[in-house]
């Protein structure tokens, strides 16, 4: 059964909702380490001013987690940015991929009255991180009314690959009343495949997009001869995206900034740039939206 953790916010999750976010890396790995993929954690308004009034004290939101870890800025222009929000999304930059969000909708949450008195300890742990309740406590939270929130896009490409590629990943074992409902998802990807000679020695880059990169790079090196020629394709690089047209995106700007060193016969390989050159440009890109 998923175990369940409650930590402090700012205020209740939006629709669409951003990730469950921490004030520092370390703060986040402390969080991932103590919870498996799956866990709950239910988010708990402060008492402090930057909580809304009527928000402070209470059951706002439970999260089912995964493992992936992400960054704020990736999901900025997914963000609600009135009030508090702005300020916590730059106060809190680590965060965790959640599988599923709920938002509180029971009035009888006030989150003492439902749990007891809990030690000093556990109210200074759950201002930064999250903190484990053991199953009797978590009882009264797990049967609060609730209604599903969406899950915020990241803006950037890496933050849509890295999310797309963790929510292909995601086992349907997730069960129980909370669960949300992951299908097969076609993961697409840019690639970097490396022709190199028998002293191993790069001679050109063939850049390109697939749903399964591996079978290219055989594709690739099939014809070869490389026992005669002693030339052979190498994967240099295989990033996932969130889209076939994000994949042809990427692909298209790489080798349009690596437009001059492109192969009269073959313009998806080029020769010139060095590995470190093509992955620099490559991280550029998909730091943009």
């Amino acid at each position: 059964m998923p175990k369940v953790f409650f930590t402090y916010v700012w205020g209740p999750p939006g629709d669409p909702c951003w990730p469950l976010t921490f004030g520092s890396k370390a703060a986040r790995t402390q969080a991932n380490k103590a919870l498996t993929e799956g866990d709950y954690v239910f988010t708990v308004g402060t008492k402090g001013e930057a909580t809304q009034r009527e928000s402070q004290g209470r059951v706002l939101g439970l999260y089912q987690v995964s493992s992936l870890e992400v960054n704020t800025i990736d999901y900025m222009d997914q963000i609600d940015t009135s009030g508090n929000t702005e300020r916590a999304a730059s106060e809190f930059p680590y965060a965790l991929h959640p599988i599923s969000v709920w938002e509180i909708t029971s009035p009888e949450n006030t989150f003492s009255s439902l749990v007891g008195p809990l030690t000093g300890a556990h109210h200074l742990r759950a201002q930064s991180t999250v903190v484990e309740l053991d199953p009797e406590t978590a009882a009264p939270l797990l049967a609060l009314a609730r209604r599903p929130v969406s899950l915020a896009e990241p803006r950037t490409l890496l933050g849509r690959g890295l999310v797309a590629h963790k929510n292909s990943k995601l086992a349907p074992k997730h069960e129980g009343a909370f669960s949300g409902a992951f299908g097969e998802h076609d993961i697409w990807y840019v690639y970097v495949l490396a022709l190199k000679d028998r002293q191993g020695r790069d001679l050109a880059f063939k850049i390109g997009y697939a749903s399964d990169p591996a079978a290219r790079c055989a594709a690739y090196q099939a014809p070869m001869a490389s026992e005669v020629t002693g030339l052979t394709w190498k994967p240099a690089c295989s990033q996932a995206t969130g889209s076939e047209d994000d994949a042809r995106r990427i692909e298209q700007a790489l080798l349009a900034h690596f437009s001059k060193y492109k192969l009269p016969s073959n313009g998806e390989i080029i020769r010139g740039p060095t590995e470190t050159e093509i992955l620099s440009k490559l991280a550029v890109i998909l730091r943009q939206g």
